[in-house]
């Protein structure tokens, strides 16, 4: 747990929810940050500033209501109203805390805190938990090392992250100017890779299918990294255009990451890297070779007899982290 959340508790924790009454957060922040109970058991956090906001939607989880005070001030509060998301909650204002605290300008810090809010919100939607699953994270893990790789290969970081499509609901994960580009991240010992959708390989043009390897592995063993210290390297890729930092947090809201300290706990250790050509002969399924009743399906593809479209490469070929 991180020092805003543990914060966040505490004060939460010293309020008796039916007396009501609100205690403002100990933090050094441009914006000032206050914690009650809008209702018992509803916990709430609000913002005080100079500046209004335009918008701030709700959810079925999440009230946002931003009003005018008597002394013409602005209150901005988020309310939990489904207890289940409890811990999500929290871990959602620590973030926002932490997102918009780098700000001096009050105004500037607000639209961070809403920016943060967005891609929670949009987290949220089909998710009861801030974290990705494993196998989530090793996908993520997958795309990250490709991303850093055409960024390391000189490609601009704008360039670079407007060809990541795939989080954004793209078909294939990967387009630019030299094709499009499906990454899949399976264990060191796997034969097989599932495509779960006839769109995944579904394009007239070339493209390429990446397999990358990458496990689970103890925090001693040579090379491991976690997910939390990957993005950071990618940031720090990409730091050079203060635009494509918060692009680059942007994408990664929308294929389901935060960035929360939890993502620091497991190990990863990148294996390989294997590179197929899928042309006009390459066994796949496409949408026009279905039946219309059909809408959608899955499918595994047996590594090994892809043999004669990997494409070889030079012994030092490979993704540096």
């Amino acid at each position: 747990m991180n020092d805003y959340e543990q914060e966040l508790r505490d004060k939460w924790e010293s309020i008796n929810y039916y007396q009501g009454g609100s205690l403002q957060l100990g933090i050094a922040h441009p914006l000032e940050w206050y914690v009650g109970y809008f209702s018992a058991e509803k916990k709430s956090i609000i913002i005080v500033s100079d500046n209004p906001v335009g918008k701030a939607d709700s959810s079925k989880s999440i009230q946002a209501l931003c009003r005018q005070r008597r002394d013409g001030r602005y209150a901005l509060s988020f309310t939990l109203l489904a207890q289940e998301q409890e811990d999500v909650f929290i871990t959602m204002c620590g973030d926002m805390i932490r997102f918009s605290s780098a700000e001096t300008d009050q105004a500037q810090a607000l639209v961070q805190v809403m920016k943060r809010y967005a891609a929670w919100l949009k987290l949220l939607q089909n998710r009861n938990s801030a974290l990705l699953g494993i196998n989530a994270q090793k996908g993520l893990i997958g795309e990250l090392l490709y991303l850093k790789e055409r960024i390391d290969g000189g490609l601009a970081p704008m360039d670079a992250l407007a060809g990541w499509v795939g989080p954004e609901g793209a078909d294939q994960d990967f387009v630019y100017d030299d094709g499009w580009h499906e990454v899949k991240t399976i264990g060191a010992s796997s034969s097989e890779i599932t495509i779960s959708s006839v769109e995944q390989l579904d394009n007239a043009q070339p493209g390429e299918l990446i397999v990358m390897r990458a496990d689970k592995c103890a925090p001693a063993y040579p090379g491991a990294f976690t997910l939390h210290s990957l993005v950071r390297v990618v940031i720090n890729a990409v730091s050079m255009v203060p635009a494509a930092v918060e692009c680059f947090m942007l994408k990664l809201g929308s294929a389901g990451y935060i960035d929360v300290p939890e993502y620091d706990e497991q190990r990863f250790v990148f294996l390989s890297k294997q590179i197929y050509c899928v042309d006009h002969a390459f066994p796949r399924l496409t949408r026009n070779s279905l039946a219309p009743e059909i809408v959608n399906l899955h499918y595994v593809l047996n590594l090994p007899s892809l043999s004669a479209w990997e494409k070889r490469r030079t012994p030092d070929e490979f993704c540096r982290i």
